[in-house]
């Protein structure tokens, strides 16, 4: 509509106008079609159109009747010239009836109320902060829901409050009176305005009037607010300068010709930089000449395809190499036009050094792991056949004529040789924990079976009674060789940390996702403090005990190891004094 400068026709509009030009065509259709004799009143339809455009649309509603009567007076005029008997004087009468609807009808339609209706819509949709007010009495005729909450009210209660109330004094008002009756100017001043609720606000009101609706439109600005919201973005502002300050990382702004408008690093003293020296510089004021032509090409295609870049820079800055990852995009400034160039730069050289330290120290772990596993294999070699050996010899001195001598000094040999023996068996236990990835054979094993070896290969059996509960019928899927270690370490901790009478029972159940294999004892028990800890490398319950029985303490890390690798755990209760109860979980889809 007309009466708001900035507005667009709404939906509403559209169909107005449909609706006044299909009655438009309607009148002047019938003007053409009935008979000459039958017209005495069918002009009139001519006034529904005329009435409509005068309500909705004023200022058009002269043209569009204008347009009419021409049209009447064209197609009476034709029919003359056909031969039809036209009165002219009726004709005249018509025009001028018409002429007479559409004075009444805009004279009707200066009504305040009458304006307010056509024009609420759009003041009450608007994302502005305006209202509409009588002239006479200056009352609000219509609010937007935004000026509402700038007076602290709904937009309906705006609706029939004087203007005058907004105002603090009476000087607002006079200068509002004074400002109306200059017609065609658009008058702003800075006031303070009373909310619903008495508090001042710091406003800026802008008013003109709209003579074809006889109204004032006024809209307001909340300068207080604005004010608030500046205040904000200058500590923003302060915020991340002082962010900017205490990183080590480097902001600069170009221009559009590659000028350094901006530079900031807070190393920059320690290297001799002076980043105001560098304002309305170029980047050779900084880079060396061949680095900096680099840079520049890379600038202008930044500007050119409007697509911010990355690159690497090596830079030696007092006599030190440094690497910079520098970052840079196009910026536009508050119009949308291009301004320049942002970036940002950070020194990747120390992270670049860690990088490959690291590598390295891993590089250098992996030979230590592959080294421990080689040295154990290599000298597990040599001893087997040697202990085999010293032990024929050892056990039949009388069949190899040995003296008493001869045989007290072999056995000696024997023993140390199975101490060494002990250390390689160690370090081999060592490399298995420390591996990574273990590749596991899983096939369908005998369970029953399993435990029974492991039992047999360690001679458990001979220092205490084994009670297999295994049935027979039970068959998992696993690694048997990595589980068959798993249950030696269980039973091996149930017998050695053990007294008389030493009982150990291996037991099984299972559900519809798992398997149970618990291993029970009537030991000395765990305190509660320190289970959690007995699965850890060279964990040691009692130390005077496991020098006496050789313990490394790993057993029970290698089989909660192996364990975990086919996706199960071990879990432990125990009462002191009272014995401990192992149980390995195995999932039956391994």
């Amino acid at each position: 509509m007309s009466c708001i400068r900035e507005d667009l026709f709404t939906e509403t509009d559209i169909v107005k106008m449909i609706v006044v030009v299909s009655f438009s065509a309607i009148s002047l259709m019938l003007t053409a079609a009935t008979p000459v004799n039958a017209q005495l009143f069918c002009p009139l339809v001519y006034c529904i159109p005329i009435l409509l455009v005068a309500l909705w649309f004023p200022r058009q509603a002269f043209w569009t009747t204008t347009l009419l009567v021409i049209g009447f007076v064209i197609i009476r005029v034709y029919l003359s010239g056909l031969g039809f008997a036209v009165d002219p004087v009726m004709t005249g009468l018509h025009t001028m009836i018409f002429f007479w609807v559409f004075g009444a009808a805009t004279l009707f339609s200066q009504d305040s109320h009458l304006a307010a209706s056509r024009c609420r819509r759009i003041i009450e949709d608007t994302r502005n902060a305006k209202f509409l007010c009588d002239p006479e009495t200056l009352r609000v005729v219509c609010a937007s829901r935004k000026c509402a909450d700038i007076l602290g009210y709904a937009p309906r209660e705006l609706v029939g409050i004087p203007a005058e109330a907004f105002w603090a004094d009476e000087t607002g008002k006079a200068w509002f009176i004074e400002e109306m009756e200059r017609e065609g100017y658009v008058g702003n001043a800075e006031m303070t305005f009373y909310t619903h609720k008495g508090d001042a606000r710091r406003v800026l009101l802008s008013c003109r009037v709209l003579p074809s609706e006889n109204l004032f439109e006024c809209t307001v600005v909340d300068t207080g607010r604005l004010l608030g919201e500046n205040d904000e973005l200058i500590r923003s502002n302060g915020r991340l300068l002082d962010l900017i300050r205490q990183t080590n990382d480097i902001f600069f702004m170009l221009d559009a010709a590659g000028c350094i408008v901006h530079f900031t690093w807070a190393r920059a003293p320690e290297y001799g930089i002076s980043p105001d020296d560098l304002v309305g510089k170029g980047v050779d004021a900084l880079l060396p000449d061949d680095l900096a032509a680099q840079s520049m090409e890379r600038i202008r295609k930044v500007i050119g395809e409007q697509k911010s870049a990355c690159h690497d820079l090596d830079l030696d800055i007092a006599g030190t190499r440094h690497t910079f990852s520098i970052s840079i995009a196009p910026y536009n400034g508050v119009d949308g036009a291009f301004t320049g160039v942002v970036g940002s730069a950070r020194d990747t050289s120390e992270v670049r050094r860690q990088r490959l330290a690291c590598r390295q120290l891993s590089w250098e772990v992996e030979q230590w792991k592959g080294l421990i596993t080689k040295l154990a294999h290599e000298l597990r070699t040599p001893l087997q056949p040697l202990l085999g050996y010293l032990r024929m010899i050892v056990e039949d001195p009388d069949y190899y004529g040995l003296t008493k001598e001869t045989e007290k000094i072999l056995k000696t040999c024997l023993a140390c040789a199975d101490q060494e023996q002990a250390v390689v068996e160690r370090a081999i236990e060592l490399s298995l924990l420390t591996m990574d990835y273990v590749d596991l054979t899983v096939q369908e094993i005998p369970l029953r079976e399993l435990v029974a070896a492991a039992v047999s290969e360690g001679g458990y059996g001979k220092s205490a009674l084994i009670y297999n509960e295994i049935p027979d019928n039970v068959r998992i899927l696993g690694d048997p060789d990595r589980l068959s270690m798993a249950v030696t370490g269980l039973v091996s901790n149930a017998v050695k940390y053990n007294e008389p009478p030493e009982k150990v029972w291996i037991r099984y159940t299972g559900s519809n996702e798992n398997h149970y294999i618990m291993v029970c004892d009537n030991g000395i028990g765990i305190p509660g403090d320190i289970i959690e800890s007995i699965f850890e490398p060279f964990y040691i319950g009692d130390a005077r005990q496991a020098c006496t029985e050789g313990s490394t303490g790993l057993g029970l890390s290698i089989a909660n190891k192996y364990v975990k690798l086919h996706g199960g755990d071990i879990t432990v209760t125990s009462e002191v004094g009272e014995g401990s109860t192992f149980t390995i979980r195995i999932p039956r889809e391994v």
